[in-house]
């Protein structure tokens, strides 16, 4: 049975929280998730197993973006598949604090302009397009990339890849979404527009994107 957590990060006006206050339930003595651990507990507890190295072979990797290939872009959505190390647990990631992702973008394909808190680095494995992304409140700049390049792209910084050529691009991509989202802090808008912003924690968000439904993330 799935735990039932309360849903943080609805946005309401100074009026509704005004209205709200009134009626609050109030805590006076320890909730029931606090409790108070001796040091000896606690280092039972914090302690960590190790994690093994974890090897991925290409052509795994390549045979999911095959197949997802197949597949037509939707609004705000992209072809990627993460390489995920088993031992790192809920923090899956690559290592425990760093996300690995493969994207395939088809010529003449737009991954609409997004944001997401986690910082991302874009190695381009194959291809040719440039990124837009967005620099300082107004101004954008276009970085045009092909077979070799690399962009660092800063925390919560619109933007938007493009694929130009013949020829499909591949990505392989850095994030340190994990450390983000163990510690309940990652954000993600994507679609662009201030209400699609999405705080990556159970009972909030189902999805990076507003524009998967219930469905797409259950199949």
């Amino acid at each position: 049975m799935t735990e039932s957590r309360p849903a943080h990060g609805k946005a309401i006006s100074i009026e509704e929280y005004r209205e709200l206050l009134p009626n609050m339930r109030s805590v006076t003595e320890s909730n029931e998730v606090a409790s108070v651990l001796t040091a000896d507990d606690y280092f039972k507890v914090v302690n960590k197993p190790d994690t093994r190295p974890a090897f991925w072979k290409f052509a795994d990797v390549r045979a999911t973006l095959d197949r997802l290939a197949e597949e037509p872009l939707r609004e705000a959505e992209r072809r990627f598949c993460t390489t995920v190390n088993a031992d790192t647990g809920e923090l899956v990631g690559a290592t425990p604090f760093i996300f690995i992702g493969w994207q395939l973008i088809h010529p003449g394909e737009e991954v609409p302009p997004h944001r997401h808190n986690s910082v991302a680095i874009y190695h381009i494995l194959e291809g040719s397009g440039y990124t837009a992304v967005q620099e300082a409140g107004s101004t954008w700049t276009k970085y045009h990339w092909e077979k070799g390049d690399t962009l660092a792209c800063p925390a919560w910084a619109y933007h938007a890849h493009y694929a130009e050529g013949d020829a499909d691009t591949l990505m392989y991509v850095v994030q340190d979404m994990p450390m983000m989202a163990v510690s309940r802090t990652l954000f993600w808008e994507e679609p662009l527009g201030q209400e699609n912003i999405r705080h990556m924690v159970t009972g909030t968000s189902p999805s990076w994107s507003v524009t998967r439904t219930k469905d797409d993330v259950d199949a």
